[in-house]
């Protein structure tokens, strides 16, 4: 799946279109989570939205990102570092 807008007049004279490609996997899990955020946004609102927390997420985690050198390393990376980071949470409280 290709998401991106041909309407390049709306963003001005150079516009910052981002061009991503979703598996039919990472399609349900953003309609998913779109859905858990605001069940009664529709689609064009609710995945550029979700895609938006998932990075704002990431970003607030302070997870340096440019280590890793693939998808996978990427996922491994961040998935170790937030479950660290979700373990030291616990045992401080």
């Amino acid at each position: 799946m290709k998401l991106a807008s041909t309407n390049k007049t709306v963003a001005g004279h150079d516009p910052a279109t981002e061009t991503i490609f979703l598996s039919h996997r990472h399609a349900s899990f953003l309609a998913k989570m779109s859905d858990e955020i605001n069940p009664v946004m529709p689609k064009a609102f609710g995945w550029p939205h979700a895609i938006r927390t998932i990075i704002d997420r990431i970003e607030e985690s302070n997870i340096d990102l440019t280590v890793a050198s693939s998808e996978y390393e990427i996922a491994q990376l961040a998935a170790g570092e937030l479950r660290a980071k979700g373990r030291r949470r616990t045992a401080s409280r």
